[in-house]
């Protein structure tokens, strides 16, 4: 790929803060006196996560002093879908992180008027030591060394739910969300899936994206859990649905397009939604 300057900047910045990342992984953070709680003992931030983004914005910045940025731990954190826009999270699966579970990564993208132009999800050694990578019409990637000339990267071919890999998720956040969260993983269990939840959206639809699973669903993510990975899985040759729902989040169904249907049909009728 002959990558395009707003990758190459997504991919350094990513990188940089998987390495301040990389310094405090294995701790448990849970109890730092710099760790807050957000909306529960279970939604965590910290001072990390505030790091990796401060280094996240200088990168950019250094480049595109005038590209808005939109990242999780901002007060303004929406995406404006107009002009040019970063969308990060700065530690996908800060749960996990703050606990010394190796399962985080650096999510960075990039918009111009909405649409998505580059993604990069950077996992550190400590964690999976990877990082997927994508531009606009140019495929998606994957290395374990710090360049951009990594492999080429396709979704799989499963097209059964029955022995499919998904991951989705159970809310230990909102209790409003746990009886339509557990219905959805009842119906995936039931259509014989193998449900796998372990958090970090941008991780989870990366591996989609390289294979290694098959499908994720979740009733309730972020743009910045989003942003890079879903750019990733598209060019990887997934598909995804996205539909906004209350309180400023929205609703993910990703796969490797031959599952899509029927994952939607699931979470649509476990949320109670129309199709």
């Amino acid at each position: 790929m002959d990558a395009p300057e707003e990758l190459r900047v997504a991919h350094r910045a990513a990188r940089e803060a998987g390495e301040i990342a990389a310094e405090r992984a294995g701790e448990d953070l849970r109890a730092a006196a710099d760790t807050e709680s957000k909306t529960s003992a279970n939604d965590l931030v910290t001072a990390v996560d505030r790091a990796c983004q401060d280094r996240i914005v200088e990168v950019i910045e250094k480049r595109h002093p005038d590209d808005r940025i939109v990242a999780e731990e901002n007060e303004a954190n929406e995406a404006a879908d107009e002009g040019r826009e970063w969308i990060v999270d700065p530690i996908d699966g800060t749960s996990n992180f703050s606990t010394g579970f190796p399962y985080f990564c650096v999510s960075v993208g990039f918009r111009i008027d909405g649409e998505a132009r580059v993604g990069v999800v950077h996992s550190p050694e400590p964690a999976l030591g990877r990082t997927w990578y994508a531009a606009a019409g140019e495929g998606a990637y994957r290395t374990t060394d710090d360049s951009l000339d990594g492999e080429l990267i396709a979704v799989s071919e499963h097209a059964d739910l029955e022995g499919s890999t998904v991951f989705g998720r159970l809310s230990e956040r909102k209790r409003s969300r746990r009886a339509t969260d557990a219905a959805m993983a009842l119906a995936l269990l039931e259509n014989g899936c193998k449900l796998r939840r372990v958090g970090a959206s941008a991780l989870n639809l990366s591996l989609v994206a390289e294979g290694s699973a098959d499908g994720y669903v979740v009733l309730s993510s972020y743009d910045w859990d989003l942003a890079a990975g879903e750019l990733i899985l598209r060019e990887a040759g997934g598909e995804i649905r996205i539909r906004e729902v209350p309180h400023g989040s929205c609703e993910l169904v990703a796969s490797n397009g031959h599952l899509q249907d029927e994952l939607e049909a699931i979470v649509t009728h476990a949320a109670g939604r129309a199709p």
